[in-house]
């Protein structure tokens, strides 16, 4: 009888540690399940937060870039409160249909940046850089927000999209076209003669002949207001810069007020604010005129501009790239 408690003793206690074991091992498998559990669904939880905040980054900068705001012209505002903004420029691209932004919105932009992108472009919670990109590494980038990544944020998504800038909104008020001479002729925005039309000799303007090698005048129309000097400086910019035309040269004056005193390109934008105020005098409106004279040697043909660039443009930022939309590249980032 002792023989058989003995027995049953050690089958009992070898079922109590296979048991034992077997709560061991289960437990250990539960341990290891609920870890990976964990991490799954930590990772769909990080999947799903980086998809959202892509998406955010995504439909940011489509609204940016894409809409022109509401109001339309809430760039004009002094309070930018209840605005959101966007950078379309209106104007441009209903004559154009080109995806132009502008530059006057920018710099409203800039000016008011966190206060006008958080909490209507992106969540409150969310930070953001952008920076605008010219194509031309000529021109400089423009900052309108930049300041340095959170080093902790795990997540940081960038949409960079190909837009045009009205780097400067500059306006073209004569645009002479040598260097393709088939264009000359089509630009007469008054339907009016050359006021020098009915001199004779060196007085009159007899018109370049670039196909015959002769040399001789183009000459185009602006009308200016005395408003524009308070926001305007107007320059004669040629394209190349140094031209190669030896007896290349220019006079601006009126129908009212003719001069035949020709001046030289300078092979640098030339400054026109004093010479135009003087030949309007008194008058709050006129129509000045532009005449280039050139050899009529297509080798050495060159365009001609007269802009009118935002008052107070530095020098060196007086370029023809800035007279037309540059194409650059928009970077909006966006993290946590």
């Amino acid at each position: 009888m002792s023989g058989d408690r003995f027995a049953g003793n050690k089958y009992g206690m070898v079922f109590s540690i296979d048991i034992m074991m077997a709560l061991i091992i289960i437990t250990v498998i539960l341990g290891v399940s609920a870890d990976a559990m964990d991490i799954v669904g930590s990772k769909m939880e990080d999947y799903s937060y980086g998809n959202s905040l892509e998406r955010i980054a995504q439909a940011g900068a489509d609204m940016l870039v894409k809409t022109p705001g509401n109001p339309e012209n809430w760039e004009k505002f002094p309070d930018v409160n209840g605005v959101t903004p966007g950078l379309s420029d209106l104007e441009i691209n209903k004559k154009t249909h080109s995806n132009v932004i502008s530059m006057v919105k920018i710099k409203r932009l800039e000016e008011n940046y966190d206060k006008l992108i958080n909490g209507n472009v992106i969540p409150s919670h969310c930070k953001s850089t952008l920076v605008i990109y010219p194509v031309d590494q000529s021109l400089e980038p423009i900052n309108v927000k930049d300041i340095g990544e959170n080093d902790s944020s795990s997540e940081v998504f960038v949409e960079n999209r190909t837009v045009l800038c009205n780097y400067l909104n500059t306006t073209e008020m004569v645009f002479i076209n040598a260097r393709d001479q088939s264009l000359l002729s089509s630009q007469n925005q008054f339907g009016d003669e050359c006021p020098h039309g009915e001199g004779t000799g060196s007085q009159s303007h007899e018109k370049v002949d670039y196909k015959n090698r002769e040399a001789g005048w183009v000459c185009y129309p602006l009308r200016v207001t005395d408003g524009m000097f308070n926001s305007t400086d107007f320059y004669l910019i040629t394209d190349p810069a140094s031209i190669e035309d030896p007896v290349a040269m220019w006079i601006i004056d009126r129908p009212e007020n003719r001069t035949e005193y020709t001046q030289l390109f300078q092979n640098k934008p030339i400054l026109l604010n004093g010479m135009i105020e003087g030949i309007m005098g008194n008058n709050s409106t006129a129509v000045l005129w532009l005449h280039v004279y050139s050899s009529g040697n297509p080798d050495k043909a060159f365009n001609t501009h007269l802009a009118a660039f935002p008052k107070g443009t530095p020098p060196e930022n007086v370029k023809v790239q800035y007279l037309t939309p540059q194409p650059c590249y928009f970077v909006f980032k966006v993290w946590v």
